[in-house]
C-alpha cells in the first residue's frame, strides 16, 4: 500500500457503515483513516463487558492497540435510547442480541422489521437518542495511552418510525427506519445527503474525535 502524506489512523472496526463514516470525518480533520482490510491485517475482536458506548469503545481501542502498535487506534461504539418505551421494548444498548432474541438471528433486515414494529406499537414514531462513544489508543514508549469521549444527537431531531425506506445503509439497520429533521423536512437516515449527515450527526462526532486527536 502506497504511503500517504496525511497522518494515519487505524479504524478499529469491520462494520462497513462505520468505516465509510469515519473515513469521511477523519478526512475532513486531515487524517487518512485505514481499515483492517486497507492494511491487510486481521485482529481479534476484544470482548465487550461494559455498559456505556464510551466505555465499550475504550475496551475495543485498548484491546486492538495491544495487538497493533504501528498506528493510533480509533474505535467507536454506538448505543441508542428509545425514549418513552416500556422495558420489554427497550434493547438496552444491545440491538443485535435484542433482534436475535425476537427473530432468531440478527440481520439488517430483521433489525429494521423489529424496530419498525416497535415504533408502530407507540403510534408510529418514537424519539431516539444515538450515543457515539469514541476512544483513541496509541503506544508511547512502553505504555498505551487511551482517551475517550461521547457525542449525542438532539432527540427532537431524530425519530424511529414504522415505515421502512427502500434505501439501505448496510451495517446500520436503523438507517431505513429512522427519520431525521432536515432543512427540507423529515428524511430517512439512509436517504440523507452528505451535507445533511454533517448537520444531523457528523459535526458533533467530528468535534468529539478532534478533541481526542489533539491529545496524541
Amino acid at each position: 500500500m502506497e504511503k500517504s502524506d496525511k497522518k494515519q489512523i487505524l479504524i478499529a472496526t469491520t462494520n462497513p457503515a462505520k468505516i465509510k463514516t469515519l473515513k469521511i470525518i477523519l478526512g475532513r480533520l486531515g487524517y487518512e483513516a485505514l481499515s483492517f482490510s486497507d492494511l491487510g491485517i486481521q485482529l481479534e475482536e476484544p470482548a465487550e463487558t461494559k455498559e456505556t458506548s464510551e466505555e465499550i469503545a475504550a475496551e475495543k481501542a485498548l484491546g486492538y492497540a495491544k495487538q497493533y502498535s504501528e498506528l493510533p487506534v480509533l474505535s467507536r461504539d454506538d448505543t441508542n435510547e428509545l425514549i418513552g418505551v416500556r422495558e420489554e421494548d427497550d434493547p438496552k444498548n444491545h440491538n443485535k442480541a435484542f433482534v436475535a432474541k425476537i427473530k432468531g438471528e440478527y440481520t439488517d433486515r430483521n433489525g429494521e422489521l423489529v424496530f419498525s414494529e416497535i415504533a408502530h406499537k407507540y403510534g408510529g414514531e418514537i424519539p431516539v437518542r444515538f450515543n457515539w462513544g469514541y476512544a483513541l489508543a496509541w503506544h508511547r514508549g512502553d505504555e498505551i495511552k487511551i482517551v475517550s469521549a461521547t457525542a449525542s444527537n438532539r432527540i427532537e431531531d431524530v425519530k424511529l418510525v414504522d415505515e421502512i425506506s427502500e434505501t439501505k445503509f448496510p451495517g446500520f439497520c436503523f438507517s431505513s427506519v429512522v427519520k431525521v429533521r432536515t432543512e427540507n423536512g423529515w428524511k430517512f437516515d439512509s436517504e440523507l445527503s452528505e451535507d445533511e449527515n454533517w448537520y444531523a450527526y457528523w459535526n458533533c462526532q467530528k468535534d468529539a474525535i478532534e478533541g481526542l486527536l489533539k491529545q496524541l
